[in-house]
């Protein structure tokens, strides 16, 4: 039985291995140590754990493509024209654009609610997960909450 996903697996699975890996380096980077508060409540810990995730459902993708039979490995330039040009491939692409800009806007100067609230409308208009005015109100709720959250209650100051 021949497996007709089997190499978009392994294209898919590369692609996340690499946007996992600098998701753990990014949230390396960010400070562990803020007002006193211990390094496990670091902005960072949250988003390499996110990371490491990811990192391993990508390894696990992976490897189970790879195990699987079916069509050669070779990747030839009309195999990579038909990833790009397929809208399942666009649509991960463009919401990893959109999440690798939103953490590299994360602490530039940016206030945290305006990054969250537009990442959020972004990502649920890429996903057409409703309509304008429901997607606007779930990302302005979503943003409210998780600054309230961090701030009040976990006193992790956010970005």
């Amino acid at each position: 039985m021949e497996y007709p996903f089997r190499r978009q697996d392994i294209y898919a699975a590369i692609i996340l291995i690499a946007f996992s890996v600098l998701i753990i380096v990014a949230s390396w980077r960010m400070p562990r140590d803020l007002l006193g508060f211990p390094a496990y409540a670091g902005p960072g810990v949250v988003t390499g754990l996110l990371g490491l995730g990811l990192l391993g459902m990508a390894v696990t993708l992976l490897v189970r493509a790879l195990r699987r039979p079916g069509a050669l490995l070779s990747i030839s330039r009309a195999e990579v024209h038909a990833y790009l040009t397929n809208p399942q491939s666009r649509r991960l692409g463009l919401v990893l654009l959109i999440s690798s800009a939103y953490l590299l806007s994360l602490g530039r100067g940016i206030p945290y609610y305006i990054t969250t609230a537009t990442y959020l409308i972004l990502t649920m208009t890429v996903f057409r997960a409703a309509s304008w005015w429901v997607i606007l109100l779930v990302s302005g709720l979503t943003t409210a909450g998780l600054a309230i959250v961090f701030n009040m209650i976990f006193l992790v100051p956010l970005p």
